[in-house]
């Protein structure tokens, strides 16, 4: 349908057509994403079409988990550009090409799923596969080939085990929802799929629905179970749910709006204002160096951010402090573009988690600071649990659970403005020191 063809808005979602290529062919796939700022990251989710190729209902899904789950979702196109069959004759002699070359099939669907972590908004490191009939069988297939991914999703797929040892290969968590009298899957490959699952130790779970044929979530399959292939509105609706149970638990930080501000891989989003300290990605942490005689240094979100819930942890050498910027500014107007704002402290002497007015000339804004469980509250020399809830003049934030600061502020608070990471300076002939961040998650609250 040409409206496929243009970005469209859906409430807070958009979907396109997108070309790329794989091997020498042509290829085009099918993004919807939830719309989200430079620098926030949701989960991204592969999908694989049935033996019909990249269609309507292909489309229609991808845009579905975009709505409910918030995810990005790329709809990969094995076929080829422009290779859609129109009849089962056809459909099967596209499925059998990749079904007796499963190189090629592995191929096609790697370099679709490369795609998809150049997606904006796409979190490399938080990647699942759904697959569809023959796409089912794809995303067993791209677990075998050892692909980097939380979790695989086969919805009435094949379950042949045309090479067991394959399935050492395997690292991600694997759901297979099967129609219990799918005629298409005999018991002597389901037995073989399970004997390969089990010889590997695979993470893995079956749930069979009975009454339920092949296709069982295709509308267009019809109504005659007779036939093998029949839309089964039950098992549709248990299997979507069950899909989204399994994504909570491979995702456990994706549910509810919250957005990484981090993709573990690069600085994307961050901006460095102030100070000559340096950050860069190593272990999927954001690592802060100190620099020999620099004052304060910040890396800053791109954006501002008004009421929100804010997430991380932190590890910091005990001879350093540092700190988590909110609603902060950098105005060329503010002594030369000095960072300002409230500052949720990192530090190994008790006062982790007050807050300190950076560069306000008012010093503590939590100025009762003498609670002894929560002065007690961060770990030194191991990662600390920092919780931030940001609603109008109020402020309150969690140690490790513990609470620690609850501030009030007056009409003239900071109401808005971005995060900040900050690395604290140091006098010439100190350190070097560091401080690292991870699990960066962040809810919007309006």
């Amino acid at each position: 349908m040409a409206w496929f063809l243009s970005i469209m808005p859906l409430r807070a979602v958009t979907a396109h057509a997108i070309s790329y290529v794989s091997g020498e062919e042509e290829m085009e796939g099918f993004v919807a994403s939830p719309s989200l700022a430079e620098g926030e990251f949701r989960p991204g989710i592969l999908l694989i079409h049935d033996w019909t190729g990249l269609q309507d209902d292909a489309r229609e899904r991808a845009i579905q988990i975009a709505e409910e789950l918030g995810y990005v979702c790329f709809a990969a196109d094995v076929y080829g550009k422009g290779v859609r069959p129109s009849n089962p004759q056809e459909c099967g002699v596209q499925a059998g090409l990749y079904r007796k070359d499963r190189s090629l099939f592995r191929q096609r669907l790697k370099d679709a799923l490369e795609q998809l972590t150049k997606i904006p908004g796409c979190h490399p490191n938080q990647l699942a596969a759904i697959g569809y009939c023959f796409g089912g069988t794809g995303v067993l297939e791209l677990a075998r080939s050892g692909a980097d991914l939380r979790g695989v999703v086969s919805f009435h797929g094949g379950l042949d085990s045309p090479t067991p040892e394959d399935g050492t290969h395997i690292r991600s968590k694997v759901l297979v929802l099967h129609g219990a009298e799918d005629p298409f899957v005999s018991q002597e490959n389901l037995q073989a799929f399970v004997q390969e699952m089990r010889q590997w130790q695979v993470d893995w779970q079956m749930i069979q629905y009975g009454g339920a044929v092949h296709s069982f979530t295709k509308k267009e399959a019809g109504e005659n179970a007779a036939s093998g292939s029949a839309y089964h509105p039950q098992a549709d609706r248990r299997s979507w749910a069950h899909m989204k149970a399994f994504f909570k638990e491979i995702f456990p930080h994706a549910e509810g709006g919250w957005s990484s501000l981090f993709d573990e891989r690069s600085l994307t989003g961050w901006v460095q204002k102030n100070g000559t300290a340096t950050y860069r990605v190593e272990d999927r942490c954001i690592v802060g160096k100190t620099s020999d005689g620099s004052p304060n240094s910040f890396l800053c979100s791109s954006r501002d951010y008004q009421d929100f819930e804010l997430v991380y942890e932190v590890q910091v050498d005990e001879a350093l402090n540092s700190g988590v910027q909110i609603r902060s500014r950098s105005l060329p107007a503010f002594n030369h573009g000095r960072v300002h704002g409230p500052q949720v402290e990192i530090a190994s002497n008790g006062n982790a988690g007050w807050i300190y007015g950076e560069a306000l000339g008012t010093g503590w804004l939590t100025e009762d600071r003498e609670d002894e469980t929560a002065r007690g509250a961060f770990r030194n020399g191991a990662w600390n649990h920092f919780r931030i809830l940001a609603q109008g003049n109020r402020i309150q934030t969690w140690v490790n659970d513990i609470p620690v600061a609850d501030y009030q502020g007056d009409a003239e608070s900071f109401k808005e403005g971005f995060i900040g990471l900050q690395v604290h300076g140091i006098a010439r002939d100190q350190g070097p020191y560091e401080v690292r961040w991870r699990n960066l998650y962040l809810r919007a609250l309006k």
